[in-house]
């Protein structure tokens, strides 16, 4: 599944439940909107839902400001005479599907991509403090793999057979960059095949600190 599709089912499925929470309440003898269901599915599909629309687009964006956030710490399951908070949500969550959609994705990708190459990058850090350099240059050797692969693919640019560091290196050499930063490449995919094939021990800890560090101002210089 793309991460596209990924996206658009969470939200689809988000929004089906907020429909069907909303649908619950209704006034009661006292003048006030109520809601049969449990307070708990209630809560959950609120915590759903911020959490959602803070991975996708983060809590500085109109779509995390536009869910009220005074409402989250009430009882979300006695609107008093306001029923809308959970609606309101669902509404959040309707108008990002549809950016999504219709072509928001190309930033979405890339800000998901990086938060997730960054919080690798910070274990490679953890592990490399920790005297993990081994590991440390596994991950961050996967980093850059993943973030060469993007670069391949958003300039058209082919291989064959499985992708790995070489080939895209190969493909990226000229393309996107000059022969020393190839050869500078070749050599951390070297230590990352060291690293994760059982030979470990020809991988020094100054090496892998220096391997992580590269990588690190690699994917900062050149945007995929």
């Amino acid at each position: 599944m793309t991460v596209k599709a990924d996206v658009l089912s969470q939200l689809d499925r988000l929004i089906e439940t907020g429909k069907q929470l909303a649908n619950t309440f209704c006034m009661t003898d006292h003048g006030s909107y109520e809601s049969n269901a449990s307070e708990e599915d209630l809560r959950a599909f609120v915590t759903s839902a911020l959490a959602v629309v803070e991975r996708i687009v983060g809590t500085e964006s109109q779509y995390f400001k536009n869910i009220p956030a005074a409402s989250v710490g009430k009882q979300i399951g006695v609107a008093g005479y306001d029923k809308s908070f959970i609606p309101t949500v669902t509404g959040v969550l309707t108008s990002l599907r549809s950016d999504v959609d219709q072509g928001f994705l190309t930033t979405l990708e890339a800000q998901l991509r990086a938060n997730v190459h960054d919080d690798f990058m910070v274990q490679a850090h953890e592990l490399l403090n920790a005297k993990y350099h081994v590991a440390a240059v596994v991950i961050a050797g996967g980093v850059l793999e993943d973030h060469l692969r993007q670069m391949a693919t958003n300039r058209n640019l082919t291989w064959t057979g499985n992708g790995s560091i070489s080939k895209y290196n190969d493909a990226l050499r000229n393309n996107a960059y000059a022969l020393p930063i190839w050869r500078r490449i070749q050599a951390v995919g070297d230590h990352r095949n060291d690293a994760a094939h059982g030979n470990g021990a020809a991988l020094s800890a100054d090496d892998a600190d220096d391997a992580v560090k590269f990588i690190e101002r690699f994917i900062a210089d050149n945007p995929a």
